[in-house]
């Protein structure tokens, strides 16, 4: 459900795994590597929470308020100041979440699927988006954490 999220995280530098599977493997998996889980269902939330996972519920709504929203919980819960967070760094794989290693300058590929990056036109599109996903969480402030239904 949060695919084009866990890309988004993945051009921001984090370990991402997007999981396609049944809630409980996915249960099972947050608890064994201690991931914060990223839903927007709300009995998944409930179920995490109940084992003592982190878990953030998100809103259906676009990417940017997503991102604003788990900019707040880590700024919340792991004192990463937003600005950190939403900062683009190539390290990830947006495909796969593989490590990306540079080429050239302004050129990295993925060791695991070869797929490569380069900052070109697109980038200003990125970068835009992260704006727009730190103005609103720097807007939202704790209210978003808040109001997300008691994260841990």
């Amino acid at each position: 459900m949060h695919g084009k999220l866990a890309r988004w995280l993945r051009i921001l530098g984090y370990d991402t795994v997007y999981w396609s599977s049944d809630d409980e493997g996915l249960l099972d998996f947050a608890s064994r590597t201690g991931r914060v889980l990223l839903t927007s269902d709300v009995e998944l939330h409930r179920a995490a929470l109940k084992r003592n996972l982190r878990s953030v519920l998100l809103p259906l709504e676009g990417v940017e308020v997503q991102l604003a929203r788990v900019a707040l919980y880590v700024s919340a819960h792991e004192g990463i100041d937003p600005r950190s967070f939403l900062e683009p760094e190539a390290t990830r794989c947006s495909l796969c979440n593989g490590e990306l290693v540079p080429k050239a300058e302004n050129l990295w590929e993925c060791v695991a699927c070869g797929q490569r990056y380069w900052e070109g036109s697109h980038w200003r599109r990125i970068e835009s988006t992260l704006r727009r996903a730190l103005e609103l969480a720097l807007s939202s402030g704790r209210v978003a954490v808040a109001d997300s239904g008691n994260e841990r």
